[in-house]
């Protein structure tokens, strides 16, 4: 009988030092070192605008897709974005953002604005003749210039 309350005080010991050890371990568990993160890629910068009277669809594409510019025409002003699935977006001075549709067709850029507040009805598309000296682009009285 001593020999059992002997075994049975060791292993209460024995239970008491692993809760002791538990209570004294860290409750969360270690983390493994941070890992660098992948280097985000960028987009290539746009090339230069092309030069010309007769800008292929390709061109005006390539000089409008995923790239602001500043516009000006006959009582209007503001900064467009041209994305490459057909859409963009504009900031127009006095009025406000909208957005809209585009499309080049060999030697003209057609756009159409979706329906805003001041513009209920939106536009129905237009193609305008769009032509480059390097600097800017001209479609019609509208003159783009790049940011």
């Amino acid at each position: 009988m001593r020999y059992a309350r002997g075994v049975s005080g060791l292993m209460l010991t024995v239970a008491a030092l692993g809760l002791a050890a538990c209570a004294s371990s860290k409750s969360t568990p270690d983390l493994a070192p941070a890992v660098p993160a992948a280097p985000v890629a960028t987009a290539p910068a746009p090339g230069p605008l092309p030069v010309g009277n007769a800008l292929s669809a390709g061109d005006i594409t390539n000089a409008l897709a995923e790239r602001k510019f500043t516009y000006a025409a006959p009582n209007m002003k503001g900064t467009v974005t041209f994305y490459r699935d057909g859409t963009f977006e504009y900031d127009q001075a006095g009025k406000g953002t909208g957005t809209g549709i585009w499309q080049a067709s060999a030697g003209k850029l057609c756009q159409a604005r979706n329906p805003t507040s001041w513009l209920p009805k939106g536009t129905p598309s237009t193609c305008l003749p769009i032509t480059s000296d390097g600097m800017r682009l001209t479609a019609g009285p509208i003159q783009y210039t790049p940011l």
